[in-house]
């Protein structure tokens, strides 16, 4: 995990990013226990520390650190309880891509089904866990012109840092900004993954009138893993038939 604080222009407030950032071939549940409390804990650490209370730093500390593992342990066994589809568990053993796109058809999945499927793939199926992210904003934007932070609430721009650019490029450049996340579970040479970009989430991919969905491949898809992390990663992505619904998703305001 990066922690990025970004102080605002009047020097009053300040911003915390948590990156997670790319990463390969991890224990998922051991991944996301570390995440999770070291996120948690931050968060409730700087939150004490900036109420200026006067307790010693390794009360502190001890006391966040213990808040953050009763936060993961409640969380833990709410994803354990989490009920998969199981044709997403039938798919981790298939071996056709015929069959692989039948079981996903008409499919869809919330994201603690997702975390879900993600830990039982490697509790059951020895499968691992790796990430990687494409950042692409559209063709003319001069990078180095955007702010450190934007923020687009509703019809409110917010920045942080200096920019040449107005308002309306600000929103332009978030507006039109795309991503793409993906998720691989590997064993050996078999492999799934499941990537999302941003403008599924944000409705902007012609499927069921706007319906945010991820994407899915695998290594049956006649395409290497290389390969594949390679397109990922470019604006690019792989060529797929199969769209699976996500659902239970709450919109969330963007930020650069």
């Amino acid at each position: 995990m990066k922690k990025r604080i970004i102080r605002d222009d009047e020097g009053v407030g300040h911003t915390t990013v948590y990156e997670t950032g790319d990463f390969e071939y991890v224990n998922p549940i051991e991944f996301y226990s570390n995440h999770q409390i070291q996120t948690v804990m931050s968060m409730e650490r700087d939150l004490l520390l900036m109420h200026n209370l006067g307790i010693p730093i390794s009360s502190i500390n001890a006391f966040t650190n213990k808040r953050a593992i009763v936060w993961w342990d409640e969380w833990y066994k709410e994803i354990l309880a989490t009920e998969i589809p199981p044709n997403f568990i039938e798919l981790l053993g298939n071996n056709s891509k015929k069959e692989q796109i039948k079981l996903l058809k008409g499919q869809s999945f919330s994201p603690n089904q997702l975390i879900a499927l993600i830990f039982k793939a490697w509790t059951d199926f020895g499968f691992t866990l790796s990430q990687y992210t494409g950042m692409h904003h559209h063709k003319g934007l001069d990078e180095s012109e955007l702010p450190e932070l934007v923020e687009v609430m509703s019809k409110k721009i917010r920045k942080v840092g200096e920019t040449t650019l107005t308002e309306g490029q600000l929103k332009h450049a978030v507006e039109f900004r795309n991503r793409t996340v993906s998720k691989f579970l590997d064993s050996g040479d078999t492999w799934h993954c499941f990537f999302l970009t941003f403008k599924a989430l944000k409705g902007k991919e012609s499927w069921k009138g706007g319906q945010a969905h991820y994407h899915y491949i695998s290594d049956k898809f006649q395409i290497s893993r290389s390969k594949a992390v390679e397109q990922l990663k470019s604006e690019k992505y792989p060529s797929t038939p199969v769209h699976i619904d996500l659902i239970d998703y709450g919109h969330q305001s963007e930020q650069g």
